[in-house]
């Protein structure tokens, strides 16, 4: 169950401050990543719920592997792809990132940097970040 537009092989990913504009049918067929608290009654076929990891880089620069501090999101993200290929989960489609919207652009870059993650998945952006124009500052 792909989504349009992406064929290049990776999972579509989701930075969403919400996901009440998805519907049952595809959460039935989408991984939830959420940096808060989600009910696993909610339909979505695979859920991972974490800490927040800061995102602060130390010196040479955000994407920086000796710099920047282990993100948790990104190793998450990994083992869930792990998970996947696996079969330890559900086949899901696609993934959502749910996490606060202040900190939407610093995780898609910081996402985007990894280059495991960028290998996997593609960001993409909810419909909110696109009427924001968040989504021309981060895309890639």
């Amino acid at each position: 169950m792909a989504r349009a537009g992406l064929k290049d092989g990776r999972l579509p990913l989701w930075l969403c401050s919400s996901t009440t504009g998805w519907a049952v049918a595809r959460r039935g067929h989408a991984a939830l990543v959420a940096l808060r608290p989600v009910r696993s009654e909610d339909g979505w076929l695979v859920t991972r719920q974490m800490q927040s990891s800061p995102l602060v880089p130390r010196g040479h620069g955000l994407s920086c592997a000796c710099c920047t501090s282990r993100d948790e999101v990104a190793q998450a993200l990994g083992l869930l792809f792990q998970d996947k290929v696996r079969h330890r989960c559900g086949d899901f489609a696609e993934v959502a990132l749910l996490e606060a919207p202040s900190r939407l652009p610093a995780r898609a870059a910081s996402l985007n940097a990894n280059r495991l993650i960028a290998a996997r998945y593609r960001v993409c952006f909810d419909a909110a970040m696109h009427e924001s124009g968040l989504s021309r500052r981060v895309a890639r």
